[in-house]
């Protein structure tokens, strides 16, 4: 189905609202009516209370699901492209290079700290 589909149908459905509230519905009106049930039934539409609109939660899931699949396939070419210039633009990436630093120094300080722990732990012998 055509996003076309979907604004129609929800076009229509404000045009008759229109006329409802202002009394002049009229019998070819009713028509109308039960093509637009019949309409969004055969296309899968469901009514959303909050927007007060047709949508299509198929065609929205689809969608959803190519851009996490295009993103997933255009991420390790734009990592080769721009390299650590790709982080200052995704919020993910981003996230990714902080840890991985703090993992690094965590590291770092371990490692120094086990350095200069073996020294600081001799003590000399005071005679009494």
């Amino acid at each position: 189905m055509s996003v076309e589909t979907k604004y129609l149908v929800n076009d229509t459905l404000n045009l008759l609202r229109g006329k409802l509230i202002r009394f002049v519905l009229e019998d070819t009106d009713m028509r109308v009516i039960a093509n637009l049930v019949a309409t969004a039934d055969q296309l899968g539409l469901e009514y959303d209370q909050e927007s007060m609109t047709y949508q299509d939660r198929r065609a929205e899931e689809a969608s959803r699901k190519k851009r996490a699949q295009l993103a997933k396939e255009l991420e390790p070419g734009l990592n080769a492209l721009f390299g650590k210039e790709f982080v200052k633009y995704d919020p993910e990436a981003k996230r990714q290079e902080r840890n991985r630093k703090a993992r690094e120094k965590y590291h770092a300080k371990k490692k120094k700290g086990k350095a200069n722990g073996n020294k600081a732990r001799k003590t000399s012998k005071r005679g009494g």
